[in-house]
């Protein structure tokens, strides 16, 4: 689909399916790549054209050092994902404070639980504390929707936060909040964000969830707070390692939610990312500013 519309757009579209060595990138204009193609400071020397368009949300894949000292552009897709990830993390989020895997497997085991629902303690989102880590595109997302079902919704972000949400300091928010939601970009001051330190100063009984990126979040230490019981669920999407080893372990504790980095996808993703690709190509061609520039 990408190559009709980059060709409607009087351009050539050329598919590399497999590992392209850097010198055969001499010819290219513009750079489109996914998460699986690390675009290193050798790819970023020897391509012909000064702009990189990643399909992606996150950009931690591409040497932006590299991209700066050359005078390269870097754009990125962030709307193509944001509503199944917004769905995705929203449903953990319900999933888990409703106690829905603990009453899920009561009623597998034919256990009519309804008499220890105050021992569960479900817990609706309204006036619940949460923190959202990270206001981009995703997590601003995530943050108007959790104030619509009337969450009272915290934030961090160096740049700042939407309208409607609290600004605090991480450490203030990790100790206010009931659950925690990462939708921040891997950088170097994100990289171990919610350590092992950081999650033994969160409230009793709180939710984490993380679909930003692996290496935010310590996992490992996280699954060790939800099986002391400090934890009241824990979801995790993405992880430092993918394939994720440990991916067994979910099946360990009932409030314990792995999936293999797919909070993304959706049924249509394929056309949204193509329509993008060709609306973010056709404004550089054009001599504009694709929307969603990082460098």
């Amino acid at each position: 689909m990408e190559r009709d519309g980059i060709e409607a757009l009087g351009a050539r579209w050329e598919f590399r399916p497999g590992p392209t060595p850097p010198q055969a990138l001499a010819e290219a204009d513009v750079l489109v790549v996914n998460s699986g193609v690390r675009v290193e400071r050798a790819v970023v020397e020897a391509l012909r054209g000064t702009r990189i368009l990643t399909t992606t949300s996150g950009y931690d894949h591409v040497d932006l050092e590299a991209c700066r000292r050359r005078g390269v552009a870097l754009a990125r897709l962030p709307l193509a994902r944001r509503d199944a990830v917004v769905e995705h993390t929203l449903a953990c989020l319900v999933w888990l404070h409703r106690r829905l895997p603990e009453l899920v497997g009561r009623a597998r085991a034919g256990r009519w639980a309804r008499a220890e629902l105050p021992e569960l303690a479900p817990r609706v989102v309204r006036d619940l504390p949460i923190l959202v880590v990270g206001l981009g595109v995703i997590g601003a997302r995530v943050a108007e929707v959790l104030g619509i079902l009337g969450a009272q919704v915290l934030g961090v972000d160096p740049a700042g936060v939407p309208a409607g949400v609290e600004e605090v300091e991480l450490d203030q928010g990790l100790a206010r909040a009931r659950a925690i939601t990462l939708h921040c970009s891997l950088t170097s001051s994100s990289r171990g964000l919610l350590s092992a330190n950081r999650l033994a100063t969160l409230h009793p009984g709180s939710v984490v969830v993380n679909t930003a990126r692996g290496r935010v979040l310590d996992v490992n230490a996280a699954v060790e707070q939800l099986c002391s019981g400090r934890l009241r669920g824990l979801a995790v999407d993405v992880f430092p390692v993918e394939p994720y080893p440990g991916l067994a372990r979910s099946a360990s504790h009932p409030a314990l939610l792995f999936t293999p980095h797919g909070a993304g996808y959706s049924h249509d993703l394929g056309d949204r990312v193509a329509a993008q690709v060709c609306e973010a190509v056709g404004a550089w061609l054009g001599g504009a500013e694709p929307p969603f520039g990082v460098v």
